[in-house]
C-alpha cells in the first residue's frame, strides 16, 4: 500500500474522490504533454513561415513557457497529495497551472494579431483557440473548474481581438476582417466548439453521476458483505454454543434450534421446529410454576430471566438458567422471540456444596466456642478454690519452708489461669469478636502497675527491671487500657523469662500521629529491651505465630505455650498499631509497640471513675446482708472465708430455687450469683427476682463463663454487675463497696422489673 492509498483511506469518500480526479486530472496532463509539443513544433513552423523568424520562435516560447508552468504544478500536485495536503490547496495549484498555461497562449495569439494583422488572422485565431477550447472540454470529467475558465478565456479572446481591431484599423481593413466567408467560418468553428464543449459537459456530469452511484453501491455492497460475515458469524457463534439457542416466531413457535438444544433436551431439530414454546417446555418435565412464569412473560412481551428445574429419568435433577428475549420493530411490535439456556446443575451443585461446607464450618465453630465455654468454665471453677485456699493460706502463720509451697501453689495457679486467659482471647482474636473499649486512664500508674507486678519475678532472675517515661507524656491518655496492660505484661513478661542475671528497660514516649487527622490524636510508644538469650534470624518472621518460640528445647527451659507474642501481635492490629521485633542471638532483644491513642483536651473529659476500693475501714458495709448463690462448695465455703471477716449478715444457698426462696425470705442486698446452678440457672433466678421481689437487691453475676455474649446475657436478664472466677478477696470487697458503699439499708435502690 502506497502512501496516497493509506492517505485516501483516512479520508472522507467525498474528499477521497475529488483528490482521486485531481490526481487524475495531473497525470492525463503530464501524460500528453509530448503530443503536444509536436504541435507546438508545427506551430512554431507556421508562424514562422507566416511571420518571420524571430516572431514565430518568439510566440512559440511564450506557449511552450506557459505548459512548462503547468506541467511543474502538476509534479508538485503529486507531491503535494502523497503528502496529505488540503484539497483547497491542491486545486489552487492546479488552477494556477492550467489558468498561466491558457493565458500564455491566448498572449501569444493577441500578439500575432495585433504585431502581424494579415488577412486570416481571424481563421488562424479561432484555429488555434477552438484547439485550446477542445482540449479545455477533454478535462471536464477530471477538473471541471480549471476546464470552464479555458473554455470561458477561449470565447472572450477572439471578441476582444475584433473590437481592438475595430477600434485601430480603418474601414476598409476592418471589413476584410469581417468578410462574410471569414465570419461564416468563424461562427461554424464557435458552433462546434461549443456543441463539443456542452456535450463533453453533460457526458462528465453523466459520468460523475455514474461513479457516485458506484461509490454508493461499492458501499452499499461492502455495508451488506459486511452484514452477510457478521450473520454467518452469529450464526456459526449460535450453532456452536454450549448455550440453547432458540429462534421463535411472534406466536411462540419454534423457528430454529442449536444443537445444544439438542444435546441438553434430548429433541432433535425436526421434532423442535414448528412446535409451540411451551410443548418443549412440558417436554423437559419442567415445574408447572416455571411453565406459567414463561407464559406470561411472553404473553406480555416482556423479557425473562428465570431457572427452571426438571428431573431426569436416570433420576438426576437438572437446572437451567432459562432467558427469554423479545425482539421489537421500531413500532413496538413483538417480531420473534430468542430464548437462551444454560445448564447450571454443577453451579447449583457446587453452590450447595459450599453451603453445606459453610455449615459444617459454622457448627465446628459453634462446637469450638461450646467446648471452649466448658474446659474454661470446669477448669476455672477449681481452679477457683486453689487460688482462693492459697491466698488464704499465705495469711496464716506458716514456716518458711510452707510458705515458700504456699507461694509455688499461687504462682503456678496463677501461670496456669494465664494460659486459660491466652487460649481464650487467642480464639475471640481469631473469631474477630474481641470487643476493645477505649477509656481515660492514668499513663504512668498504668505502666507503673506493670512494672510492680512483674518486679519480683524479674528479682527472682537476678535481672533489673526499669521503667522510663518520657516527660512529654501526657498524664493521662484515652485507649484501652485493660489490652494496654494485656500487651505490655506479656511482652516484659516474656522479657524477664529469657533474660537471667541481666536488665530489661522499659521505655515509653509519644510521637505525632503519622495520619494527623486530628490535633487530639498521637502515638503511643512502648519499647522494651532486655540482654536475654535472643532470637536466631530465621525465626525472627514465625516468632509471633502461635505456639511458636525460637526453638523445641524453649519451652521446656522456660515454660509457657508460646502464645504471648501471638496475641500480641493480634490486640496490636486491632487496636491499629504495629509492632516491630529486633533480635540478635546472645545479646538479648528489643520489642518495639506503637499504638494510636488520643489525648484529653482537658480534665472536664475525664470519665467518672470509682475511688480506690481496697484496704481501709470496712465499718461502712455493718448491717447489710449478702446472699451467696453457688452449687460447688469449695467456692461457697471460699466465699464464706472471704465474707466472714466482714460486718454482713450471710446466706448461702446451693442451687437456683432456693436462692429464689433466700431472696424473698431474707430479702438481701446484694446478691453473688452463680451462672450454672441445679434446678433453676443464675439467669432465670435473676428474672424471677425482678419480676417477684419488693425489694430488689443488687445482682452480680459471679461465674466461670467469660466468652463474649455472657456479660452481655447477664445484664440482658437484669443483672447489676459481672465478676469471673478465680476470684480474689479484694475484688469482693471493692464490688460490695463499689454497690453499697456509702447507702443505708433503708435507701437501698430499688430497681425496675427489666433494665434496658
Amino acid at each position: 500500500m502506497n502512501a496516497y492509498t493509506k492517505i485516501e483511506a483516512t479520508l472522507p469518500s467525498n474528499e477521497a474522490a475529488q483528490r482521486a480526479l485531481l490526481s487524475q486530472y495531473a497525470s492525463e496532463r503530464l501524460a500528453t504533454l509530448r503530443r503536444r509539443f509536436v504541435v507546438y513544433i508545427f506551430g512554431c513552423l507556421f508562424a514562422v513561415w507566416a511571420t518571420s523568424l524571430p516572431v514565430g520562435l518568439g510566440l512559440t516560447g511564450l506557449v511552450v513557457a506557459g505548459d512548462v508552468v503547468d506541467c511543474l504544478c502538476l509534479l508538485s500536485l503529486h507531491r503535494q497529495i502523497s503528502q496529505g495536503a488540503h484539497h483547497s490547496r491542491l486545486m489552487r495549484f492546479a488552477t494556477f497551472g492550467g489558468m498561466f498555461q491558457c493565458l500564455s497562449l491566448t498572449v501569444s495569439v493577441a500578439a500575432y494579431v495585433l504585431i502581424w494583422g494579415q488577412e486570416g488572422t481571424i481563421l488562424g485565431v479561432a484555429a488555434v483557440l477552438g484547439m485550446e477550447a477542445l482540449n479545455a472540454t477533454l478535462l471536464l470529467p477530471t477538473n471541471r473548474k480549471v476546464a470552464i475558465r479555458k473554455l470561458a478565456i477561449c470565447a472572450i479572446t477572439p471578441i476582444l481581438l475584433l473590437v481592438i481591431e475595430l477600434l485601430l484599423a480603418d474601414d476598409r481593413h476592418a471589413l476584410m476582417h469581417l468578410s462574410a466567408h471569414s465570419l461564416m467560418a468563424l461562427m461554424c468553428m464557435g458552433y462546434m466548439c461549443y456543441s463539443f464543449s456542452r456535450s463533453s459537459y453533460e457526458n462528465a456530469q453523466k459520468t460523475e453521476d455514474l461513479r457516485k452511484n458506484e461509490q454508493a453501491l461499492s458501499a452499499a455492497n461492502t455495508k451488506l458483505h459486511g452484514q452477510q460475515d457478521q450473520l454467518r458469524k452469529l450464526s456459526m457463534v449460535a450453532r456452536s454454543s454450549n448455550d440453547t439457542v432458540i429462534l421463535m416466531s411472534a406466536d411462540r413457535t419454534v423457528e430454529w434450534v442449536n444443537e445444544a438444544f439438542t444435546d441438553l433436551s434430548g429433541v432433535s431439530f425436526q421434532e423442535a421446529v414448528g412446535r409451540n414454546i411451551y410443548d418443549l417446555i412440558r417436554i423437559t418435565d419442567s415445574n408447572a410454576d416455571d411453565f406459567d412464569e414463561v407464559a406470561a412473560a411472553a404473553k406480555r412481551g416482556a423479557p425473562l430471566r428465570t431457572e427452571l428445574h426438571n428431573r431426569q429419568n436416570n433420576g438426576r435433577d437438572l437446572w437451567i438458567d432459562f432467558q427469554l428475549l423479545p425482539i421489537k420493530s421500531a413500532a413496538g411490535d413483538i417480531e420473534f422471540f430468542v430464548t437462551i439456556a444454560r445448564d447450571i446443575t454443577a453451579v447449583k451443585e457446587h453452590s450447595e456444596s459450599l453451603r453445606q461446607a459453610r455449615e459444617a464450618a459454622e457448627e465446628v465453630a459453634k462446637a469450638k466456642s461450646s467446648f471452649l465455654a466448658n474446659m474454661s468454665h470446669e477448669i476455672r471453677t477449681p481452679l477457683t478454690g486453689i487460688i482462693g485456699m492459697a491466698d488464704l493460706l499465705t495469711e496464716t502463720e506458716q514456716s518458711p519452708e510452707q510458705r515458700t509451697f504456699t507461694q509455688t501453689i499461687v504462682s503456678s495457679s496463677r501461670s496456669l489461669l494465664t494460659i486459660i486467659n491466652d487460649i481464650l482471647d487467642l480464639s475471640k482474636l481469631d473469631a474477630g469478636k474481641l470487643a476493645l473499649s477505649d477509656t481515660r486512664f492514668e499513663t504512668r500508674s498504668c505502666f507503673g502497675d506493670v512494672i510492680r507486678l512483674l518486679t519480683p519475678a524479674a528479682q527472682e532472675k537476678g535481672n533489673a527491671l526499669k521503667l522510663w517515661i518520657d516527660d512529654g507524656v501526657p498524664a493521662q491518655l484515652i485507649s484501652d487500657d485493660v489490652r494496654l496492660r494485656q500487651i505490655t505484661t506479656n511482652i516484659v513478661g516474656n522479657a524477664t523469662k529469657f533474660t537471667e542475671g541481666g536488665c530489661i528497660d522499659v521505655r515509653v514516649w509519644t510521637s505525632a500521629d503519622a495520619a494527623g487527622s486530628m490535633s487530639n490524636e498521637a502515638m503511643l510508644n512502648v519499647a522494651v529491651e532486655d540482654t536475654g538469650i535472643g532470637i536466631p534470624e530465621d525465626r525472627l518472621q514465625s516468632i509471633f505465630d502461635e505456639f511458636s518460640q525460637a526453638d523445641g528445647s524453649t519451652s521446656r527451659r522456660f515454660g509457657g505455650t508460646g502464645l504471648g507474642l501471638a496475641i500480641c501481635r493480634k490486640l496490636v492490629a486491632e487496636m491499629g498499631g504495629k509492632i516491630d521485633l529486633q533480635s540478635t542471638v546472645g545479646a538479648g532483644t528489643s520489642v518495639r509497640i506503637s499504638l494510636p491513642v488520643k489525648v484529653p483536651a482537658s480534665a472536664e473529659d475525664a470519665d467518672a471513675t470509682a475511688p480506690a476500693m481496697g484496704g481501709g475501714d470496712l465499718t461502712d458495709l455493718a448491717g447489710f446482708t449478702i446472699l451467696v448463690a453457688d452449687d460447688n462448695k469449695t467456692n461457697r465455703f471460699l466465699m464464706r472465708k472471704y465474707l466472714e471477716p466482714l460486718p454482713l449478715t450471710l446466706h448461702f444457698v446451693e442451687n437456683g430455687y432456693d436462692a429464689v426462696e433466700a431472696a424473698l425470705e431474707h430479702m438481701p442486698d446484694l446478691i453473688f450469683m452463680d451462672i450454672s446452678m441445679p434446678i433453676m440457672s443464675g439467669l432465670e433466678v435473676t428474672e424471677t427476682i425482678r419480676a417477684n421481689a419488693e425489694q430488689q437487691p443488687c445482682i452480680v453475676a459471679l461465674t466461670a463463663h467469660v466468652l463474649d455474649g455472657e456479660q452481655e446475657a447477664c445484664l440482658a436478664a437484669g443483672m447489676n454487675d459481672f465478676l469471673t472466677k478465680p476470684i480474689r478477696r479484694q475484688q469482693i470487697v471493692d464490688c460490695l463497696r463499689q454497690h453499697l458503699a456509702q447507702k443505708n439499708k433503708s435507701n437501698v435502690a430499688n430497681y425496675t422489673a427489666v433494665e434496658s
